[in-house]
């Protein structure tokens, strides 16, 4: 598909009864303006397609119908971001300040179908949970690999005391 597109040539046909440099540079310039008008009208149908995906609120609001907020942990915005574009849901995250230089998250968001966003949210839940599951799992085995450590020093320390008290 792109190489037809590098590849297209436009061809300019006209009359003229003797061709010379300005009468090929007038034509080429009608075509150009010929071609300025067309691409201007696709642009007008462009900017008439509604935003989707991550927007502003002001945008989300503006496209109608229902939105709805929930509030959503800071390092679960990339989490979200993938999982609302992945199923098509339209966005808005609003960051609001707390005490103490914290903030708060929202996610607003908006979908044709309430099913969608079910699916989105149930998907991303599950993907929060499997990520604080194997940190759990991680700190877990830190934990363990530092208690074998601690015996291990104990039992060289007791091994210690008994070769003194020899």
């Amino acid at each position: 598909m792109q190489e037809e597109l590098e590849r297209q040539t436009v061809a300019i046909v006209f009359n003229a009864s003797k061709m010379t440099a300005q009468t090929l540079s007038n034509a080429m310039r009608r075509a150009m303006d010929i071609g300025i008008r067309e691409l201007s009208k696709h642009k007008d149908d462009f900017k008439k397609q509604q935003p989707s995906g991550k927007m502003s609120l002001k945008e989300l609001v503006g496209k109608g119908g229902t939105v709805d907020m929930d509030e959503i942990a800071e390092d679960g915005i990339k989490t979200f971001q993938k999982t609302a574009s992945k199923y098509g849901v339209d966005y808005a995250v609003h960051k609001e300040p707390q005490q103490n230089n914290e903030y708060k998250y929202y996610v607003f968001f908006q979908a044709k179908d309430t099913r969608v966003i079910h699916a989105a949210f149930d998907e991303y839940i599950a993907k929060m949970e499997k990520r604080r599951e194997s940190a759990k799992e991680k700190l877990d085995k830190k934990k363990e690999i530092v208690n074998k450590k601690k015996e291990k020093t104990r039992n060289v320390e007791k091994n210690r005391h008994k070769e003194i008290g020899r």
